[in-house]
């Protein structure tokens, strides 16, 4: 089944990739979001489905979001997406760590964290410091854990509009894990597809710190200890996973998106 949404409805969320159309459904309390650069709705629900065979909600008071695939007619002409469930309870805002140190600090978040002398540094003053604004104690294994899913699947667009907590009435709880669009080289305009996806992995950078995936996992575990326990995953699995998933693109692209995904898993999760 298509969903239909309606172009003057649309919400455009900026990220650091550009602007991302997103709409919200009142009758299915869902979020819908179309691909824009590639195959982001396949990533953030392969990720998701992953996530579902971690400890996330097992070991900790978080929870993630869970993602499925859509056909979504907008703009006139039928295009692929995914939707998830409003997670928002009435009264509940999103608050990006962007958001919350510009009102606590009254100044850029960014120009706290530049005056540190080390990403070891930044990374601990970050995690600690929002613990102790929101009062939420886990805060560092939260980052920590968002930051070893990212390293797992290559999410390069963790910039600090995507790290969050939840607020109702002057207090704070953890906000779900969410956005893995950016994933799995999912942006085929920087990671074209004629490229061994191999040489796109050792490209790709770690956001909010600017560094490599593994650099950023060893300071937060270094600090506050390693989180996430998932299963090795073998190539069957994973395309397993895929199958459903790649019929939703054309015919002659889904090789290609399938072997670039397993690329990423089994290379990365050589090093979790």
């Amino acid at each position: 089944m298509t969903v239909k949404l309606v172009t003057n409805e649309k919400i455009a969320e900026t990220s650091s990739k550009g602007n991302q159309e997103k709409w919200f459904d009142k009758a299915t309390n869902r979020w819908y979001k179309l691909d824009q650069f590639g195959y982001e709705a396949l990533s953030e629900v392969v990720v998701s489905r992953f996530l579902e065979q971690s400890n996330v909600e097992k070991d900790f008071p978080f929870r993630f979001v869970r993602y499925g695939m859509e056909r979504l007619h907008v703009h006139h002409r039928d295009r692929n997406g995914c939707s998830s469930e409003n997670f928002l309870q009435p009264g509940q805002s999103i608050i990006t760590l962007s958001h919350l140190y510009k009102r606590v600090l009254n100044k850029p978040l960014i120009v706290s964290l530049e005056r540190l002398s080390s990403d070891k540094k930044r990374i601990a003053w970050l995690a600690e410091e929002t613990a102790e604004v929101t009062q939420l104690p886990e805060f560092p294994q939260y980052m920590t854990l968002l930051f070893e899913i990212d390293a797992l699947f290559l999410n390069e667009d963790r910039h600090l509009n995507n790290i969050a907590v939840l607020e109702q009435n002057g207090k704070y709880s953890y906000c779900p894990i969410f956005d893995h669009g950016a994933s799995l080289l999912s942006n085929t305009q920087i990671y074209g597809m004629d490229i061994d996806p191999v040489a796109h992995i050792k490209s790709v950078r770690s956001r909010p710190f600017n560094m490599t995936f593994n650099r950023q996992i060893i300071a937060a575990r270094e600090k506050f200890g390693a989180q996430l326990r998932i299963p090795k995953f073998s190539r069957s699995e994973i395309i397993a996973e895929l199958e459903p998933l790649l019929e939703f693109y054309a015919a002659r692209d889904r090789g290609m998106i399938a072997d670039r995904v397993c690329a990423c898993i089994l290379t990365r999760q050589k090093f979790m």
